[in-house]
């Protein structure tokens, strides 16, 4: 199990990472207490890039210091996107998928 540190100015985590099982992310506030966690393992849904939408598919692997995505369609089947433990901690430490999704259904309405 690897274990991994991002601090931010308002928050920090803790990452909790079992390569080809599972992350786990714990959110501290800026006192330190802890105030969430999020547990992903492979084949979950988690975001991992975002410009006027958010971009969310399966996790196809996950490594000592990478989440791999199968952000692959029926026309590119082995497209992958590659996040460094710190920025899938950014991303994913409250993500809630039908929050996501509503989002997502609201925005475009509008682009």
């Amino acid at each position: 199990m690897e274990i991994i540190t991002v601090n931010r100015p308002h928050e920090s985590y803790t990452l909790y990472v079992t390569p080809k099982d599972r992350v786990e992310i714990h959110t501290h506030n800026r006192s330190g207490e802890l105030v969430n966690v999020k547990v992903f393992r492979e084949g979950d849904i988690a975001e991992y890039d975002s410009y006027n939408l958010r971009y969310t598919a399966p996790i196809k692997a996950i490594t000592a210091k990478n989440v791999i995505f199968d952000t692959g369609s029926k026309f590119r089947r082995d497209e992958t996107k590659r996040l460094k433990m710190e920025s899938f901690a950014w991303r994913n430490h409250d993500f809630d998928a039908a929050e996501v999704q509503a989002q997502n259904a609201e925005t475009s309405r509008y682009i």
